[in-house]
């Protein structure tokens, strides 16, 4: 049996999961969380996580949302179903494809499986490293440790060529008024972190390329 993510004869929405409505062809439900940098590491370990029956699961981890119905959600991964397709009377569909940083992979591939072990594996050293330089050193042995992390740094550079100082620099976007491109060359001069921003000298931001005094009046509430 395969867990696809495109809706069957039948099929809606149930708990941010698709639903269908023949239960009793339901073998259960298969976790699938997104493959994206983003993503704790309590969600990818659940990846692939089976449960049976026709019941979907709890939500895995916090709601960040609800439906209508008031089903929470979160954007770190969802219940799939898996079919019974030999009740159906038909063979299985091929498996489908899923979102990553740098594109689509196919689902149950070796590809799959090497970006799952990376996406552990970085993380773990985001969620554990004390300290950004410690961060740093730490995944420019990642990025080598491994034939295939070699290969999913590599596609990852080539998604994004800013990769990895992007994802640190993301994090300044909480800021207000700092979109993308101002966070990057905030981390570009030298501020790692909201806090190292907000303890800055009006002078050392005003000489940021691109930010004026009503951008350092946001930055600085």
């Amino acid at each position: 049996m395969l867990f696809i993510k495109g809706k069957l004869p039948g099929a809606q929405l149930d708990g941010g999961a698709m639903s269908f409505d023949n239960s009793d062809l339901i073998s259960g439900w298969r976790y699938s969380a997104t493959l994206q940098l983003r993503t704790p590491l309590a969600y990818l370990k659940r990846h692939d996580e089976f449960s049976p029956g026709p019941q979907v699961p709890p939500i895995v981890g916090p709601a960040e949302g609800h439906l209508p119905d008031g089903t929470g959600f979160n954007p770190y991964g969802m219940w799939l179903q898996e079919i019974d397709y030999n009740g159906l009377g038909f063979a299985p569909p091929p498996s489908g494809n899923q979102a990553t940083g740098w594109g689509q992979v196919r689902i149950g591939s070796e590809e799959e499986r090497n970006l799952i072990s990376f996406l552990k594996s970085f993380r773990y050293v985001v969620e554990t490293a004390e300290g950004l330089d410690q961060m740093i050193s730490e995944l420019k042995e990642l990025s080598t440790s491994t034939p295939e992390n070699r290969k999913v740094w590599k596609k990852l550079k080539k998604a994004d060529p800013l990769f990895p100082d992007s994802f640190f620099s993301s994090a300044l976007e909480s800021l207000p008024g700092v979109g993308s491109s101002m966070a990057q060359k905030l981390y570009q001069a030298g501020f790692r972190t909201v806090e190292e921003v907000q303890a800055a000298s009006d002078g050392e931001l005003l000489a940021i390329p691109g930010l004026g005094k009503g951008l350092l009046a946001k930055i600085k509430g």
